[in-house]
């Protein structure tokens, strides 16, 4: 019985040992095939080759950066994007990548579709076009791009802006600044070639305007520019010339026009308009021979000769302003201080807030050969009368400044005050005869007449001296040029009779308004003369 007991004891413990054995040995057997799958699995993912192209363009950041989440960083733009591979994948990063950096899919002959704007800037009309890399097309641009921002040809050798153009396009090797100016040279040739062709089209009579002044360098320049109706009938406008010249006497102005015509092909010329100096006249008869040899002129050239009325109203405001000139110097001379350092342009802003003057409107300077920037100047400085008045008690520095002049006083600004009630219509009717887009012909004779009502009105007020003696000696140098009507061209009468809104009858009825019986017969007896 002993026996049997250590016997079946001794099967069950060798069982045992058999059970634990064969455990270890699955155990063992499971462990090294883990680790085999393991060391494989690693083998294959440690270098994980990308399937997509986004990874090109894109860097995935630790978790650590992205708060716990999955994300990538688009080389190009910085963006981030979520990238988990079970949620998001990478389809937001391509069409990223297709929406914001075409270049990347886009052949050497491929095209993109892209919107470019028209003549009028970046407010103007936008057109969708289809647009392939071209790498002439975009010198070409780079050289507008110089001329109509007036940078400075270096301006493709900065740093920063080969790194912009290099990220913006980084098949485009910026050329140097050598190689721009030549292309802007080279734009210059094309386009006056194909002005040429257009004025040869297009331009059946021109009307010419001109003008010479010296530069700081005492340096004499000349511009001459062209006005003509198209084919379209729309009113163009042209730069011919801007040269320079030996000086302003009347021979070379007339020769250098002459050149300027011959060299672009003009013959046919309707008027020339000039200012008032004597030196035109002269011009004009040197232009007006040679135009006769051209079979060019309207009736032999008795009308081209086109005196400027911008320039007619300039003297006329001038003449005015002479008796008023020590008012307008002295504000001149307080806005002089504010003007001259922060510090007193800051004093100046608190006297104005203590006043409580709130005028939008900021001081600034005017330019002595413009009354009109004289008037903006004034304009702008009246509402701050009593900010000055506050620096003449509380700065210091404002009494010195004016030791040798003297300050503005309530007399000075009283005049300013009618100066700029008075010339206020003279403001509106130079912005009217100085347009460029838009012909001023027809409008000409209607504000003419306007501010020779006006003066009339004033000259006779005997309630403002100050009033009536500026409107007597504007309205003499208005005389001088305007009130004889052979001082005036005819053309300015046809502009307004052709105007559909005034005809033939308007005109008349301006004439017998304004004019002495006699004067008004034979001036309307000039334009029936001139019409038929």
């Amino acid at each position: 019985m002993a026996e049997q007991i250590q016997t079946r004891a001794s099967g069950a413990s060798l069982n045992e040992q058999a059970r634990q054995e064969h455990q270890l040995g699955v155990g063992i057997s499971q462990s090294s095939t883990s680790a085999t799958a393991n060391t494989t699995a690693g083998s294959k993912t440690s270098n994980p080759k990308p399937r997509s192209i986004v990874w090109d363009h894109f860097t995935k950041l630790s978790l650590e950066q992205t708060k716990g989440e999955e994300k990538a960083k688009c080389h190009h733009c910085k963006s981030e994007f979520l990238c988990n591979s079970s949620s998001h994948g990478t389809n937001g990063m391509l069409k990223h990548l297709k929406r914001r950096h075409k270049w990347i899919f886009v052949e050497k002959n491929q095209s993109l579709i892209g919107v470019t704007e028209g003549e009028e800037g970046p407010g103007g009309r936008k057109t969708t076009v289809s647009i392939s890399y071209n790498t002439e097309e975009i010198r070409k641009m780079l050289a507008i791009f110089v001329i109509e921002d007036e940078m400075p040809f270096s301006v493709v050798e900065g740093h920063g802006f080969r790194q912009f153009v290099n990220r913006l396009e980084p098949r485009f090797t910026v050329p140097s600044r050598r190689t721009i100016t030549r292309d802007c040279y080279q734009l210059f040739l094309d386009e006056k070639c194909k002005l040429k062709e257009f004025l040869k089209k297009s331009c059946v009579r021109a009307c010419l305007t001109t003008d010479c002044w010296t530069s700081i360098q005492n340096i004499s320049y000349m511009c001459l520019t062209t006005h003509f109706i198209d084919e379209n009938w729309r009113l163009q406008k042209r730069i011919l010339n801007f040269s320079q010249i030996d000086n302003h006497k009347g021979e070379t102005i007339g020769k250098e026009i002459d050149r300027c015509l011959r060299e672009w092909g003009i013959e046919n010329v309707f008027t020339i308009t000039v200012d008032n100096a004597s030196s035109n006249d002269v011009a004009i008869s040197y232009l007006r021979r040679k135009l006769k040899n051209w079979n060019g002129l309207v009736c032999e050239g008795e009308y081209m000769h086109m005196r400027c009325a911008a320039h007619i109203l300039n003297l006329i405001v001038n003449d005015g302003l002479k008796d008023l000139n020590p008012s307008i110097v002295s504000i001149r001379n307080a806005i002089r201080y504010v003007r001259s350092s922060p510090q007193r342009l800051q004093k100046f802003k608190q006297a104005a807030h203590a006043e409580k003057i709130s005028s939008g409107a900021s001081l600034c300077f005017d330019v002595p050969t413009r009354w009109n920037s004289t008037y903006t100047m004034l304009e702008h400085a009246i509402p701050f009368q009593k900010a000055f008045e506050r620096l003449e008690d509380e700065d210091e520095g404002y009494v010195t400044w004016f030791k040798d002049d003297r300050q503005p006083s309530s007399l000075d600004w009283d005049n300013a005050r009618a100066f700029v009630q008075f010339l206020k219509l003279f403001y509106e009717v130079t912005l009217a005869l100085s347009g460029s887009l838009h012909v001023t012909a027809n409008c000409a004779f209607d504000e003419i007449q306007t501010i020779n009502e006006l003066l009339v009105k004033w000259s006779e007020n005997e309630v403002d001296c100050v009033l009536g003696t500026m409107a007597c000696n504007m309205r003499n140098k208005f005389d001088k040029y305007w009130g004889k009507i052979e001082n005036i061209n005819p053309l300015i009468y046809i502009g307004i009779v052709l105007d559909p809104r005034y005809k033939l009858e308007y005109v008349n009825f301006i004439c017998d308004a304004n004019y002495e019986i006699g004067t008004a017969t034979l001036l309307k007896k000039k334009i029936a003369n001139t019409l038929w």
